[in-house]
């Protein structure tokens, strides 16, 4: 063989060892080699999960009171009494945890609706217009927590009786068109009454807290099953969380109420608060802790 096929040679197997002296067995193996603490940003993921049930503590009763005439002043008149004659009935109550709020006034025209040109009729013909005032009422019963089922039971059809005979409209406002109802299928909702946990921030709170808990106990049974030290949390990710009712398909809020974050239902029964959450951990080896220790 000629000198330059043995020089050829040569380079090639140098080659192929620096190659292989690259190929990278992992965070620890490369801590070792370098004498520096291991950059692992892998560890060990795993799910926390949290269920925090609690029940409901107000129940809320969508009302409306509305009046109409061809002359605004005297809708003005017939909307005032119908409104003050609602507001003495629940204040005749003397319940100290129910209260009857309002929401914003509306001005519309009196059977106004559209979808008679969709069904083949002609709107009705006016000289003059009917002017409308209806305002929107949502009446509230607190502090349900206290109260077995049956007493809520009895303070919602108290609620429902007293509104009904004082002359109010129970149930939302059917403000959309009849039209899209009966194409696409919408329409309100049948229930009376809801249901609702206001005290939402403070259970998503001890939910994630929970939820963390249940990570960290699962990230520590696989630390101790593989031997190594668990280091801190590097990464989280949301996987299931609490949705908010204001925002939600069921939702009931228009755009005159105030955005508040809570959950709703329909029925009287136990709200799951659900949690899920990824979480990272750093792991470090018996050699990652000799090194930190030296070099504190």
């Amino acid at each position: 063989m000629s000198k330059s096929a043995i020089a050829a040679l040569a380079l090639v197997i140098a080659a192929a060892g620096s190659a292989r002296a690259q190929i990278y067995y992992g965070p620890y193996y490369a801590a070792a080699a370098s004498g520096g603490p291991s950059g692992n940003i892998e560890g060990f993921t795993v799910v926390g999960k949290s269920t925090v049930l609690t029940r409901p503590d107000v129940v809320e009763i969508d009302l409306s009171v509305s009046a109409g005439s061809e002359l605004t002043a005297d809708a003005i008149v017939k909307y005032r009494d119908a409104r003050r004659k609602l507001s003495e009935a629940f204040a005749g109550l003397k319940l100290a945890n129910v209260s009857l709020e309002e929401r914003g006034l509306k001005v519309n025209q009196k059977g106004n609706d559209n979808s008679g040109y969709f069904f083949g009729y002609q709107p009705n013909q006016r000289t003059r217009t009917e002017v409308q005032l209806s305002r929107r009422l949502v009446v509230r019963g607190k502090d349900l927590r206290k109260m077995d089922e049956d007493a809520v039971l009895q303070l919602v059809a108290k609620l429902l009786d007293v509104a009904q005979d004082a002359g109010g409209h129970v149930g939302p406002q059917q403000e959309q068109n009849d039209y899209y109802s009966w194409r696409f299928g919408g329409g309100s909702s049948n229930s009376l009454v809801r249901f609702v946990v206001e005290d939402f921030d403070k259970l998503q709170e001890s939910a994630y807290e929970k939820a963390v808990a249940d990570a960290r106990s699962r990230a520590e049974r696989l630390a101790r099953l593989s031997k190594v030290e668990l280091g801190p949390i590097v990464a989280v990710r949301e996987v299931i969380v609490p949705g908010d009712a204001g925002a939600g398909p069921n939702s009931t809020a228009k755009d005159d109420d105030h955005p508040r974050k809570r959950l709703e239902t329909s029925g009287y029964q136990e709200i799951p608060v659900h949690v899920e959450l990824l979480v990272r951990f750093e792991i470090r080896t018996p050699a990652d802790s000799k090194i930190r220790a030296t070099q504190r």
